[in-house]
């Protein structure tokens, strides 16, 4: 088997870096998943948090979720952040102080 691997996503949009590699059958392709550096996300979200609150409009950006902490989520609480129908689960793990260094501002959904 082949041991180079193609990166095919670099990461700049969630996180997460994806390779591929391929083997000697037609069938046989492999991909890899590596977490990326969350601290710029991290970083942002704290700038946002100091930044005034604006409640003009009917939407508000709420959080940064690196997909390392998705993936977390999924793991430990059964919860997928894309998934609307776990609307109810992301709210109450964002609201949870232990992930509230993932909000960008103060209220509460």
């Amino acid at each position: 088997m082949r041991s180079d691997w193609e990166m095919i996503d670099d990461g700049s949009f969630n996180g997460v870096r994806k390779f591929i590699r391929s083997g000697d059958e037609p069938d046989d392709v492999q991909i890899r998943y590596e977490g990326w550096d969350v601290q710029p996300i991290l970083d942002q979200n704290k700038a946002a948090q100091a930044d005034s609150f604006d409640k003009r409009g009917d939407m508000w950006y709420a959080a940064r979720i690196p997909a390392s902490v998705m993936f977390e989520w999924m793991h430990k609480h059964g919860v997928n952040a894309w998934d609307p129908a776990h609307a109810d689960g992301v709210k109450r793990l964002l609201n949870d102080p232990e992930y509230r260094y993932l909000r960008v501002n103060h209220f509460i959904m």
